[in-house]
């Protein structure tokens, strides 16, 4: 299973890196230290299944976005099964068509314009691999995102078999800086002072309380950085 990732993230290094500044971009290296963050978690845990079935909430459409679901898109096409993205955004959904129908032709790639929350409840397969990375995090108010992701989680975990893993994405740990950019040309930096601030903040305190079907998993958990959590059922 590491090989399959590492295979699917050199590819994704590939494309991305035919944009001439990809490799200059501090946006971009800190989105190739999620990507190697969870790769990595293959060196450490077993992941049972012969097939892959992803669902990502937030639909992985244009390089600005980091396209995080092109790399579970590779590993999916060459491993078998199928994935499943959700977005209120129809524009957002037709850009993903047109670039995963383009990378990962034979893919089995199926695109729902609804709520992630009530699609995760209404969910017609069982997932092993869901990426919840929808409701932008703004650091001034940060709770509605946090929310959102709880319910996320709350909507899909228990449909999910043991060994299963869930990502969150966008989340800073205590001690970190982040300058936060205005749309008006405005930057303000932001110190983060809760333990952890982030779409699954919710749900990373929930887990590491020791009472869910969870664990948490990876080497990256580091102040300085935009984290993924990842949790694999247990």
């Amino acid at each position: 299973m590491k090989k399959l990732f590492d295979d699917s993230y050199t590819k994704y290094l590939k494309f991305m890196g035919l944009h001439l500044d990809y490799w200059e971009d501090e946006g971009s290296g800190r989105r190739r230290e999620q990507c190697e963050g969870f790769v990595d978690i293959f060196d450490d845990i077993k992941f049972p299944f012969d097939k892959l079935h992803v669902v990502e909430t937030g639909t992985s459409y244009g390089r600005a976005d980091g396209i995080f679901g092109l790399i579970l898109g590779f590993a999916t096409e060459q491993l078998g099964g199928m994935m499943y993205s959700v977005d209120i955004d129809q524009e957002k959904l037709d850009k993903s068509q047109e670039l995963f129908s383009q990378q990962t032709p034979t893919l089995d790639y199926r695109l729902f314009n609804e709520d992630s929350v009530s699609f995760l409840e209404n969910l017609s397969i069982i997932p092993n691999l869901v990426h919840l990375d929808s409701w932008d995090l703004d650091l001034k108010n940060p709770f509605p995102s946090a929310l959102h992701g709880w319910r996320e989680f709350m909507a899909i975990e228990s449909k999910m078999e043991s060994g299963s893993i869930i990502l969150i994405d966008d989340n800073f740990l205590k001690g970190t800086f982040v300058q936060w950019n205005y749309s008006n040309g405005d930057s303000e930096r932001i110190d983060i002072e809760y333990p952890i601030i982030g779409k699954g903040a919710l749900v990373y305190h929930y887990v590491i309380d020791g009472r869910s079907d969870w664990n948490l998993i990876g080497k990256h958990y580091k102040a300085g950085s935009n984290i993924k959590i990842i949790l694999q059922k247990k």
